[in-house]
């Protein structure tokens, strides 16, 4: 009888030693998340991030790691006010321990940090030598990372600057109109000149100046005249002797 009492319990303690075994295989570790993953700054901007654990239905009794940051730089940094820091991060010092009293099987949030974006380009933080601690034994050493896109500061123009550039602008456009104007109105008042000065000159001034233009023409042109002239001759003095030959 006592040994069929111990058989039974030793299958018992058997048994539930395997599924034991398999339930903690088939469980899932728990991990740091870091939130927000992905954003898009500009350089310079200040903001916010949280980093905490999914407990995935494990028991998590205390979290400890070390943050990185790449192009970022450690404004500020707080632990969550429900929890017990045994080895506090900051700015100087990154590396943390953080313990949860009573432990704790849902997810919960451990650090808030304020950075500054550096250079444009990208930035990132991270958590190394995780180690996520349940009861006796490690829950998991896995954390995600948060990557993050650094801008240029967009060129803003202040209100006055764009006020001047417009009145700039305003008067250089008033300038030219009056410039093409002022031409146009010399043009016309010589063209009025003109037309003035012909209209009030004397008639023999008038046809003193006509017939310059004419005997100035024929001067330009005498050598072609005198040409043209013996030309003619000849050709006249050759048509009478032909004539008078013939006639004979």
């Amino acid at each position: 009888m006592r040994n069929i009492t111990k058989k039974i319990i030793l299958s018992t303690v058997i048994f539930l030693s395997v599924m034991g075994f398999v339930n903690r295989v088939n469980a899932t570790e728990a991990s740091l998340y870091i939130s927000p993953t992905s954003l898009t700054k500009n350089t310079g901007d200040t903001f916010n991030i949280s980093i905490g654990f999914n407990a995935l239905s494990n028991k998590v009794c205390a979290v400890e790691g070390t943050l990185v940051l790449n192009n970022l730089s450690c404004q500020s940094i707080a632990v969550a006010s429900d929890v017990i820091a045994q080895s506090s991060p900051t700015c100087s010092n990154l590396h943390f321990l953080i313990g949860i009293p009573n432990c704790t099987t849902l997810d919960k949030n451990i650090i808030s940090i304020s950075v500054k974006s550096g250079s444009v380009g990208t930035s990132s933080i991270n958590v190394t030598s995780v180690d996520i601690i349940g009861e006796g034994s490690s829950a998991g050493s896995t954390s995600a990372s948060g990557n993050y896109t650094i801008n240029s500061i967009p060129v803003v123009k202040s209100q006055s600057e764009t006020v001047v550039q417009k009145a700039v602008v305003q008067k250089e456009i008033e300038e030219t109109k009056q410039t093409e104007n002022q031409i146009v109105k010399n043009d016309s008042e010589v063209v009025l000149n003109v037309v003035d000065e012909t209209i009030n000159q004397p008639a023999g001034l008038v046809e003193a100046k006509v017939s310059k233009g004419i005997f100035g023409w024929i001067w330009s042109n005498i050598v072609w005249i005198i040409i043209l002239i013996l030309s003619n001759a000849t050709t006249y003095i050759i048509c009478r002797i032909n004539y008078k030959i013939n006639k004979r």
